[in-house]
């Protein structure tokens, strides 16, 4: 398992996910990308697919991460950053990050437990 924390940023008013920095990429797919749980069960279809080989490399792109899901690793990447650098612009920004697809999965899932369990909290305290 990835070694991760589940912290509320008061700066920044919103639930955080904290891994690695090899994997500040994941970390912030994961934030921007996995926001509900019709998105969490795309994710984990298309892991699924790949997982079972009935698909050997699941394509999805969203609001700016994409993602390229293989049977043993994901490729997480900024979609912005990419286009800049084949432009030959370097923005100086990370570019990707590559986690084996077991963790992911499972990171996709302790994310969104996460936050559904923060949502419910705050709409009790309502």
């Amino acid at each position: 398992m990835i070694p991760y924390k589940i912290i509320f940023d008061d700066k920044a008013d919103k639930l955080r996910i904290c891994l690695p920095e090899h994997l500040s990429i994941v970390e912030e797919f994961l934030e921007v990308e996995v926001r509900s749980e019709l998105s969490k069960n795309l994710i984990l279809d298309r892991i699924q697919r790949a997982v079972s080989g009935e698909e050997e490399v699941s394509d999805g792109t969203g609001n700016l991460y994409s993602s390229e899901i293989r049977r043993d690793y994901t490729r997480i990447y900024n979609s912005y950053v990419e286009e800049q650098l084949e432009k030959g612009i370097d923005t100086g920004e990370d570019l990707e990050s590559i986690i084996e697809t077991k963790y992911f999965a499972e990171l996709v899932t302790i994310w969104m437990n996460a936050l559904n369990a923060y949502r419910q909290q705050r709409d009790s305290t309502k």
